[in-house]
């Protein structure tokens, strides 16, 4: 009661207001909800090669463990920044239905891709390219039972933030896809630097050795999809995709709401 009451006070000297048009009332208005255009990644999140489904490359697979990224819209995006920043660093987690909603409508929107794809090949006749195609949609687009793995955050940045967005996210998830299962496999056991002020080999080392596993005699067999806000370099999702996969997960990948490189702030 007492949180709301000061939420409420708050509320009267600062009104909140839209992130995209300043509209008072809400934090993100129809109108600028309904503006952001799903732009579904298309490319291996490690060298940035077209594939179909945000799969990695042949190339990249050789040296490192993530099967792909399936991420919904550009960081580059405005208004995207502004919601990713408010939600995770101010601290606003009533930004999770928003941004729950966003994913929700890209994962549809990536699922009929996929389903049109396949019924289009049905009708071209099904060659040898077209079963190695159908056979790289991420099991997220298929209907297999997925299980979601949070971003971990050390136990000391959680309570300094107070919350883990990528947890947020995953539960309101997990309400709207019947086939998601919420679990914790791994955990982060070293306080790592912010991965957004450091790039190439240094991310890579920086996170190096960062995750331990809870349940290792649950992993083995199934599909495994790492939840997070925002992919850059891949090294982090691939160094979780590493331990995962060490104890026998049959598939990881990761799902995000935006991908690129997000600016320093």
């Amino acid at each position: 009661m007492l949180r709301a009451g000061i939420s409420y006070f708050l509320d009267l000297i600062f009104p909140i207001q839209c992130l995209g048009c300043d509209a008072e009332g809400e934090w993100i208005c129809q109108k600028c909800f309904g503006s952001i255009e799903t732009s579904l990644s298309k490319h291996c999140p490690f060298c940035g090669s077209r594939t179909y489904f945000g799969n990695t490359c042949a190339l990249c697979k050789k040296a490192h463990f993530l099967d792909g990224a399936i991420s919904c819209v550009p960081y580059a995006n405005p208004i995207v920044q502004r919601i990713l920043h408010t939600w995770k660093y101010d601290g606003i987690t009533q930004m999770t239905d928003f941004i729950s909603s966003f994913a929700t409508k890209s994962l549809l929107e990536a699922k009929k891709q996929s389903e049109n794809m396949v019924k289009n090949f049905s009708v071209q006749g099904i060659s040898k390219q077209h079963i190695e195609i159908l056979s790289s949609i991420p099991p997220i687009l298929t209907g297999e039972i997925i299980y979601m793995q949070p971003m971990p955050l050390h136990k000391k940045r959680e309570k300094e933030r107070g919350f883990n967005q990528s947890l947020l996210l995953a539960r309101a998830l997990s309400k709207t896809q019947k086939n998601w299962i919420l679990e914790d496999f791994i955990f982060r056991n070293k306080k790592t630097h912010t991965q957004a002020l450091l790039t190439g080999l240094d991310r890579s080392e920086n996170i190096k050795n960062a995750f331990s596993t809870i349940k290792k005699e649950n992993i083995t067999g199934k599909h495994i999809t790492i939840i997070d806000d925002v992919i850059t370099t891949g090294s982090t999702c691939d160094e979780c995709a590493r331990v995962l996969k060490i104890y026998g997960a049959k598939s990881v990948w990761a799902f995000t709401v935006a991908y690129g490189h997000p600016k320093k702030s």
